[in-house]
């Protein structure tokens, strides 16, 4: 069932892609990025459809997040402390909307962005000759965003956006302190610099 789904979501765009005139920033693109989220630093990459009649957008990436440096973190309840180097994996599918071309050089633009993917502890693994810290994980967060995108040239541009949104885990130890410590970086306020490059 979720296979059939998939397939006509992806005929519909493609179908939609060759029915609409394809105006400056609407059509096939990649993009780059980097940002904060929360605690995490990220860098993310990826392919954005056609735009449906110019304005509803659908881009699918990958993410990968990491902390700057250790995370600390205190239990409140039972006092227990932990250290570790979080670092998250997954794909990303962003979904929104924009204006048309403002001044031949400007698009405002806003959505939501729906993360999967798996946390571990690589840094940790490396340098103290540990399993990953995480029990085994599904990482998942929702971030909202408004962003600002600027036209350098017709096939190339920069964005800068800021929104926020919540990252968490789905694990069957719930009692791990890792697990409850690594629940919560991603989490917040978050702002993102990055390049589309359209075909």
């Amino acid at each position: 069932m979720i296979k059939k789904l998939l397939i006509i979501i992806i005929l519909l765009v493609l179908i939609s892609s060759g029915l609409i005139a394809q105006a400056a920033g609407t059509g096939w693109g990649w993009q780059f990025g980097t940002g904060m989220s929360g605690s995490l630093s990220y860098f993310e990459t990826g392919v954005m459809f056609p735009r449906i009649n110019e304005t509803v957008f659908i881009n699918a990436k990958l993410r990968a997040m990491s902390a700057i440096t250790w995370t600390n973190f205190t239990n409140m309840n039972t006092g227990e402390s932990v250290s570790f180097h979080p670092v998250v994996l997954g794909g990303l599918i962003s979904v929104g909307g924009g204006s048309p071309m403002i001044e031949d050089h400007l698009k405002v633009y806003g959505g939501s962005d729906i993360f999967i993917g798996y946390s571990m502890t690589p840094y940790d693994s490396l340098f103290y000759q540990v399993d990953n810290l995480f029990p085994p994980n599904i990482t998942f967060g929702i971030w909202g965003h408004f962003g600002l995108e600027f036209f350098t040239s017709e096939k190339n541009s920069i964005f800068i956006q800021s929104g926020g949104g919540y990252k968490s885990m789905f694990v069957e130890d719930k009692t791990n302190p890792y697990a409850v410590a690594g629940s919560w970086p991603g989490s917040g306020f978050g702002i993102e610099m990055g390049s589309n490059i359209y075909f």
